[in-house]
């Protein structure tokens, strides 16, 4: 009996538990509720750090990351350990050549990137640089696509700071789009012009054949033309019939009727052919 009174009693204490002890969950929800009714500007305020000033913060921190080629321009010119690497192909750098930078007196570091090569890579722009540690890369191609992967490839090799320009060279707001508005004319680029083998038709297409025409007679031809092309319209002269006849000219105001007479005189002489 001794041993059997304490089991009861602990089983009668077990069913005398107060159901408020209970987790109640509708009463959480109106007590969060209840607290962003009475401060809606402290949750704003959270909120607004959790989704906008973090991420920014990380993005500011981060040792390789996108910025546009103004904030390029701007830290090549302001920071004396920021470089320019271009990564674009040999062909891509024969039709637009890289930005010069003689007004910092910095010359551009061009290195290929290609997939598959990336330790030749990562060696090849070390080799450039004396101190990685304390250089920030500004890195550009035709686009943004690699820029951002090189960035990062070479930040996590021991580079101290890489930014890939966003929009590249040729990318939408990239350099060559807003050079003309945002940046000045020492580090515009412009596409190679093409080496002409032939001169266009001009002088030589000016002067006048002559030996040409010399070669022909008069007889051949009946009335001589002499052909001058310039840089306007082709212009032909030819000589009247009255110049070409041998002879002496008349003077008689009757072309036809060399010894003077009118055609209305009673006996007109007879035309010469």
């Amino acid at each position: 009996m001794t041993l059997s009174f304490p089991l009861t009693s602990f089983a009668s204490s077990e069913t005398t538990i107060p159901t408020s002890t209970k987790l109640n969950l509708e009463a959480i929800l109106v007590s969060i509720d209840d607290f962003f009714t009475k401060y809606p500007f402290f949750v704003a305020g959270v909120t607004f750090i959790w989704l906008v000033v973090i991420p920014l913060a990380e993005e500011y921190l981060q040792k390789y990351k996108f910025i546009s080629a103004v904030e390029a321009f701007a830290k090549l010119r302001d920071d004396p350990t920021s470089q320019l690497l271009d990564i674009r192909d040999n062909k891509s750098l024969a039709y637009l050549p890289s930005p010069s930078l003689r007004m910092f007196n910095k010359s551009v570091m061009q290195v290929e990137f290609r997939q598959g090569d990336e330790d030749a890579f990562v060696k090849s722009v070390f080799q450039k640089f004396n101190d990685p540690q304390n250089t920030t890369l500004c890195v550009i191609d035709n686009f943004d696509g690699n820029s951002i992967k090189v960035a990062e490839l070479l930040v996590k090799n021991g580079l101290k700071e890489a930014c890939a320009i966003r929009g590249g060279i040729r990318g939408k707001k990239g350099w060559q789009e807003i050079q003309e508005t945002l940046l000045p004319p020492s580090v515009h680029i412009y596409p190679k012009k093409k080496d002409k083998g032939l001169q266009g038709q001009g002088s030589n297409n000016g002067v006048i054949q002559a030996n040409e025409i010399n070669s022909q007679s008069p007889s051949a031809i009946g009335v001589t033309q002499v052909e001058q092309i310039s840089n306007g319209p082709i212009k032909k002269s030819a000589d009247s019939p009255s110049a070409i006849k041998c002879g002496p000219r008349s003077s008689s105001p009757y072309p036809n009727y060399p010894d003077l007479k009118p055609p209305s005189s009673p006996s007109p002489s007879k035309p010469q052919n």
